[in-house]
């Protein structure tokens, strides 16, 4: 069972200090975007903690990281590593480590190389699908549960707000950042601010 612990967040605090507010509506919006930026901090630590129960789950010793490569794999087939990196924003580098650690697991083979060492494509042993199947379901299991007493109309229109604003945050550019690629990704859990080692 995937077990989160969810930090309360002061709700109240945002509204009160937006009702204080009004007839300002440049410091309505500033201050309703400042907390946004809370909130989508928040459930950036709320990803990195599921990602990382995630990641024991299916194996004690799993980095949150090498669990993204591990889904990444899953989402997209047999990929060079470059690609992998450029999907998930990484550096090769610390992706060619995290594979080598799920090559060790046995979650992860290399195919032939096609004249260079590093074209070897990286795929899926049937363990490995196993485990990031399991583990993505128990995923689906947990936030369908943290979701249940929402109404449905508020689930659909958090669904058009959370598509834009990933939309916006996966074409804004970041300094010293490589931008991630999405595709193929949805609901596989990349913790974006997770730490590359």
């Amino acid at each position: 069972m995937l077990r989160v612990r969810s930090p309360s967040v002061p709700v109240h605090a945002y509204y009160s200090a937006m009702g204080r507010s009004r007839g300002v509506p440049g410091r309505v919006r500033r201050t309703a975007l400042d907390a946004v930026e809370r909130e989508a901090a928040a459930v950036c630590r709320s990803e990195q903690r599921v990602c990382r129960a995630l990641a024991r789950g299916v194996d004690p010793s799993m980095e949150p990281a090498a669990y993204s490569v591990l889904c990444a794999v899953r989402a997209l087939g047999p990929s060079r590593v470059t690609d992998l990196a450029a999907t998930l924003g990484m550096g090769t580098p610390a992706v060619s480590g995290h594979v080598a650690a799920l090559q060790r697991l046995g979650l992860i083979e290399r195919g032939e190389a096609m004249g260079d060492e590093r074209s070897r494509p990286v795929s899926l042993t049937q363990e490995g699908r196993r485990r990031v199947d399991r583990a993505r379901q128990e995923r689906q299991r947990h936030f369908r549960a943290q979701l249940e007493g929402w109404d449905s109309a508020d689930v659909v229109g958090l669904v058009g707000l959370l598509s834009r604003l990933n939309s916006a945050y996966l074409t804004a550019a970041v300094p010293d950042a490589p931008l991630p690629t999405a595709d193929g990704l949805e609901g596989y859990g990349r913790p974006w601010g997770v730490d590359e080692r």
